[in-house]
């Protein structure tokens, strides 16, 4: 865990900040007896399920199962690591921030990045200014110009040129005293592979700066002014660049995708930059020709809702399918905007202009389903279902598709609709996609299936015993000590509650409280915070006998522990052959006789 700032002062920002008031800023809240409640800002739902506690300063959704303080909803709302989120949150309450001293190589690793954005913001401000000096930008201007970008537009997104020269950034970098060694890990350089020396990454080509979520500069795109190839070149992966984790021009549009709950994406820098030219603000880039998982999770953080709207050749199809199913995984409502064959979304804003984009193109996008039964069909070059091949084969393509869906009344719909457009009984095709569920080992699953601590259900359930004794000890750290006296993390059979009690089980009693804001940054993954926190936020129960509840949780889980062990052994020795194996055998049966009178001691009758 990052944490290099002292415990008092992480303590300090978080009571400066009402948790209500934050989360508010991200998602609407309303009184809900002791607590406010409202949509979850990490999913998509109709039904409130997102509830903060204002007594406890915690959040927690029933539906998903987030849940946290702070930090953790600064973290994942904003895609930050801890240290990133503290500093940011020290910023707008105007506290100053101590650093504990760092080591050698954790300060050998800050100032390498920040020397690297140092040089990323000095090449960006150079490129810029070439491409509006007389000498060396008059050619990309006015290539820029032709292609519809205003000076003010340019200037916004901070493009610039590269001239075509082998050393002319390097030189210019290294008169600032820089170092060819940290220009090169910047990603500007690249090194000969004959002789000594480098040479320029970006030569000849419109440069546009990309910027991480921070607004700091992390790399740079060059496009080719002529045929050149290829034509898109990006800065290679670096300690500040990590194209999987960016979508370009998000510092420029994160606040009108929040307000619209929408974000469009496109391939390219081109398209979010006309678009952004002409009034549409909530676009970005996917820096490449497919959506990741990362950037799918940025995007689900700032939207419910996505318009994936790639070029219209093979190429933006097949990145558009692949990034659908990612985007849906993270909890997006997806469709897809059907390009005019051959027109990028730049090509079509400069034609018929952005109302025409907005009301053709965005508005007209098809439902994630929808587009991949209509492409399919497009694919078989199938017009009308005539014949039985024709019917079958468009079955045998989409029942994958139709498989995927959770939900039973969306499946309805769409068989109803499959059966009515290539005249097949409703009934024959839900038999159809029954096999096919059977064959694949398919199970469908229901929306929000969750337990009530935010655990998956397909997991083993845990314990009752195992849940009440942790979370008495998560709402009464002072408990973990007497905890500990009679139970191992061993002790615990559910394997999402003995990491957390690993971590609990590893404080120590210095004699300094601590709470329960202190706990959650013991846990650095997402399920043991989701789950911690959720135990927190339960309804105290019998707070005045947990002496006694203690003792019966002890008892219990020791108890479940023999029987899970007693019930492997009956199992082992159900798989040995008598005659062949008595000798094991006779060993196991000490052993499981031995279990059963531990078993007896525990739960006297």
């Amino acid at each position: 865990m990052e944490n290099i700032v002292p415990e008092e002062t992480i303590e300090e920002i978080r009571q400066h900040f009402n948790l209500v008031e934050v989360i508010s800023n991200y998602t609407a809240l309303k009184k809900s007896g002791r607590n406010y409640s409202g949509l979850c800002p990490f999913h998509s739902e109709k039904t409130p399920s997102f509830t903060v506690s204002p007594d406890k300063q915690l959040y927690h959704c029933f539906g998903c199962g987030v849940g946290g303080n702070l930090y953790t909803f600064i973290m994942a709302i904003e895609n930050l690591t801890f240290r990133e989120a503290v500093t940011l949150l020290a910023g707008r309450a105007g506290i100053f921030l101590p650093e504990k001293p760092l080591s050698p190589g954790e300060k050998k690793v800050k100032d390498l990045k920040e020397e690297l954005l140092l040089i990323n913001e000095v090449s960006m401000k150079f490129f810029s200014s070439v491409l509006f000096s007389k000498k060396y930008g008059i050619k990309a201007l006015n290539y820029l110009k032709g292609r519809g970008l205003k000076g003010e537009t340019l200037r916004k997104f901070n493009i610039g040129y590269s001239p075509s020269s082998w050393e002319f950034l390097l030189r210019y970098l290294k008169n600032k005293g820089f170092s060819e060694t940290n220009i090169e890990k910047a990603g500007l350089i690249v090194r000969r592979s004959r002789g000594s020396g480098y040479y320029d990454r970006f030569r000849d080509r419109i440069i546009f700066p990309i910027f991480n979520q921070q607004n700091q500069v992390a790399g740079f795109g060059g496009r080719v002014l002529e045929g050149a190839q290829p034509k898109y070149l990006n800065t290679p992966e670096t300690h500040l660049y990590n194209k999987r984790k960016i979508l370009y021009a998000l510092n420029h549009s994160r606040s009108s995708i929040r307000e619209k709950d929408e974000a469009i994406v496109f391939e390219g820098y081109m398209d979010v930059i006309t678009a952004h030219q002409e009034g549409v603000e909530n676009c970005v880039a996917s820096l490449g020709t497919s959506l990741t998982e990362e950037q799918a999770e940025v995007l689900r953080r700032n939207a419910s809702s996505v318009v994936i709207a790639y070029d219209s050749d093979a190429a933006g199809e097949a990145a558009a399918w692949r990034g659908m199913d990612i985007l849906v995984s993270a909890g997006c409502r997806v469709k897809v905007a059907q390009m005019p064959q051959g027109m990028d979304p730049d090509d079509f804003i400069k034609k018929k202009g952005i109302k025409a984009f907005e009301k053709e193109i965005i508005e007209k996008s098809l439902p994630l389903i929808d587009y991949k039964l209509e492409k399919t069909q497009r694919d078989l070059g199938v017009l009308d279902f005539c014949t039985p091949q024709e019917k079958l084969l468009y079955i045998q393509k989409i029942l994958p598709v139709l498989a995927k869906l959770n939900s039973s009344v969306e499946l309805d719909v769409y068989l109803q609709k499959v059966s009515s457009q290539i005249g097949v009984g409703l009934d024959s095709l839900q038999l159809e996609l029954k096999k096919f569920r059977r064959a694949k080992g398919k199970k469908q699953i229901k929306f929000g299936n969750t337990e009530p601590d935010g655990s998956a259900n397909n997991q083993v359930k845990p314990p009752a015993a195992e849940k009440e004794i942790l979370a008495l000890m998560l709402k009464n750290p002072d408990y973990i000590f007497e905890v500990k006296k009679w139970l191992k993390d061993s002790d615990f059979c559910y394997p999402p509650y003995r990491g957390i009690i690993e971590k609990l089980f590893y404080l120590r009693n210095d004699g300094n409280a601590i709470s329960e804001h202190t706990i959650l940054r013991l846990f650095p993954g997402f399920e043991e915070q989701k789950i911690a926190a959720a135990l927190i936020l339960e309804q105290e129960r019998n707070p005045d006998n947990r002496e006694k509840i203690i003792k019966d949780c002890v008892r219990k889980i020791k108890c479940h522990k023999l029987s899970l062990k007693r019930k492997e052994i009956e199992k082992e020795i159900s798989k040995l052959d008598r005659q062949q194996d008595g000798e094991k055998i006779n060993g196991l049966l000490v052993e499981w006789t031995e279990i059963k009178r531990l078993e007896k001691d525990f739960n006297p009758q």
